[in-house]
């Protein structure tokens, strides 16, 4: 059992302390002994309270919401279930997976309740720190794919596997193919190559035909290491890597 499950939960007076002292460390004035003290009282009220949301169900209807760690509402109880609830902490999230009459849909978590993705997904799950959800749709079995949060689909219900992200890059996998995905951008490539190395903090390289080379983000090109290095029409060009974006 978590030990936050064991803690109070906050008062909306301070839910409401802890978003003041959190907006305040956005403020680039603020140094020294006075971060100090903002970032102390963050943190010893990040310990003293438990901050996840819960569900809550309608007695009538056996319906399900969701609400914050205050008891405030956050979705209102129009659902049949959830995939992930979220907190006020690490996870505050404005959207969250619900399901509906068999199928998954995703809805405001503002108060509303508004649908922004319609119920039509078999599986849907958010994927944590990016803005996109982990779907299965139209019955596939065994084979997933990515939308946003609007439901939109970028990436087909072809994949068999990703990998935990290192900064903004994600592997993918297809039947023992690679393709790579930038959570930041949107940009992807299917699984289409023999291996990729991924190494922290480097340029990713795509392995095809026994070649080795880079792949460029927007255009999805394929280019040979020697090529790259070579031709100047790739000075500056953008590609797949796991290096920290300022």
């Amino acid at each position: 059992m978590k030990k936050e499950q064991n803690l109070p939960r906050p008062t909306v007076e301070q839910l409401n302390e802890y978003d003041q002292l959190s907006a305040k460390l956005s403020d680039s004035q603020l140094q020294g002994a006075a971060y100090d003290e903002v970032i102390n009282k963050l943190n010893d009220l990040i310990s003293s309270y438990n901050w996840d949301n819960y569900e809550f169900v309608n007695p009538v209807t056996g319906k399900k919401g969701v609400k914050n760690a205050t008891g405030q509402i956050l979705v209102p109880a129009d659902f049949d279930d959830f995939t992930f609830l979220g907190d006020h902490h690490v996870f505050n999230l404005p959207h969250l997976a619900a399901k509906k009459d068999g199928k998954y849909g995703v809805v405001a978590a503002d108060g509303t309740g508004n649908v922004l993705a319609d119920f039509r997904f078999d599986v849907l799950i958010w994927c944590p720190y990016t803005a996109m959800y982990q779907a299965c749709w139209d019955g596939v079995k065994g084979k997933f794919g990515f939308v946003t949060k609007y439901g939109k689909v970028f990436i087909p219900n072809v994949l068999t596997q990703f990998y935990e992200p290192w900064n903004d890059f994600i592997l993918l996998e297809a039947d023992g193919k690679f393709g790579a995905l930038d959570v930041r951008t949107f940009h992807f490539v299917l699984p289409e190559y023999d291996q990729i190395d991924w190494d922290p903090d480097e340029d990713v390289v795509f392995h095809k035909d026994g070649v080795e080379g880079y792949v460029i983000e927007d255009t999805g090109e394929f280019v040979p290491k020697d090529q790259f290095e070579e031709d100047e029409k790739y000075d500056g060009a953008y590609v797949y890597n796991t290096i920290i974006n300022e």
